[in-house]
C-alpha cells in the first residue's frame, strides 16, 4: 500500500476515529461529514477513492468484531441514496454514488491484495477478511474474495498455516448459513468454467473443475479445516 497520502487522507482519518471513539457517535452526522467532500468536490473520483481508502484502513487495525461502526457507516452511506441532486446524480465508474456504492469493491479488492501475508501483520489480513465478511453478511456482496480466500487458505497447498486459516475462518463465523445455502444452491459467478473462482490446486487433484460455490466444494473445505487445526 503506498505511503503517500492523497489530499483528505487527514480528514478522513480524524473523522472515523472520532466516529469509533466517541461514546454515543452521531451516525448521521457522520454520513454527512464522511459524504459532503466527495459530494462537493470537483474530483469526487479522486475523494472517494481516498474516503473508502481509509474507511478500509481503519478497519484493518480493528479485529472484526470491533468493527461495527464501520460496517454501519458504511451501511448508512448506501442508503443514503442519490445526493444532493437526484436529477443529476453523481455516477463514478458506472455506478450511481451513493446508492452503487462506487469504488468500494476496488478499493477491497486492492486491500485483499496488500493484506495478504506475508505483506502484513496476521491480525491485518484477518481483519480485513473480516470486514469483508461483515459486509456481506449486511447485504453489501464480497463473496468472491471470501472464495478467493477459502482457496489460497485451504485448496492450494497441504500444510495450512495459523495466519491462513484464521482469515478463512472469518468467513465461517460470520456467514456460516448462507456458505452452506450457496454451496447447497452451487451458486457461481460467471458461470461453471469461471476462472476467477475455480478451485484450487488441492482440489484439482481430486477430480474437482466447477467454479464456483458447491457442496463438494464445502466438504473439501470443511475437512482441511478440520486436518488444519491439529497442525497449527
Amino acid at each position: 500500500m503506498s505511503t503517500v497520502q492523497p489530499p483528505l487522507t487527514g480528514y478522513y482519518r480524524a473523522l472515523l476515529r472520532s466516529y469509533q471513539s466517541t461514546a454515543n457517535p452521531d451516525l448521521a452526522g457522520t454520513v454527512h461529514a464522511f459524504a459532503t467532500p466527495v459530494e462537493k468536490g470537483t474530483n469526487s473520483q479522486d475523494r472517494l477513492w481516498t474516503a473508502w481508502g481509509e474507511m478500509i484502513r481503519q478497519a484493518s487495525i480493528r479485529a472484526p468484531e470491533d468493527q461495527t461502526r464501520l460496517v454501519d457507516l458504511v451501511v448508512a452511506l448506501r442508503d443514503r441514496g442519490i445526493k444532493p441532486d437526484a436529477s443529476n446524480p453523481h455516477i463514478i465508474w458506472g455506478q450511481v454514488l451513493w446508492t452503487g456504492l462506487p469504488l468500494l469493491n476496488a478499493q477491497m479488492r486492492e486491500a485483499w491484495n496488500w493484506a495478504a501475508p506475508p505483506s502484513t501483520s496476521d491480525y491485518t489480513w484477518r481483519n480485513v477478511n473480516g470486514f469483508a465478511a461483515r459486509l456481506t453478511l449486511a447485504g453489501i456482496d464480497f463473496s468472491l474474495l471470501g472464495l478467493w480466500t477459502i482457496r489460497a487458505s485451504l485448496e492450494e497447498k497441504e500444510k495450512v498455516s495459523a495466519t491462513e486459516l484464521m482469515a478463512a475462518a472469518e468467513w465461517f463465523k460470520y456467514l456460516t448459513k448462507p456458505i452452506m445455502q450457496w454451496s447447497q444452491d452451487e451458486r457461481q459467478f460467471e458461470g461453471p468454467d469461471d476462472p476467477a473462482s475455480a478451485p484450487g490446486k488441492l482440489l484439482m487433484e481430486e477430480g474437482f473443475t466447477r467454479s464456483g460455490f458447491s457442496s463438494g466444494r464445502l466438504a473439501f473445505w470443511q475437512r482441511r479445516i478440520r486436518q488444519g487445526s491439529t497442525q497449527r
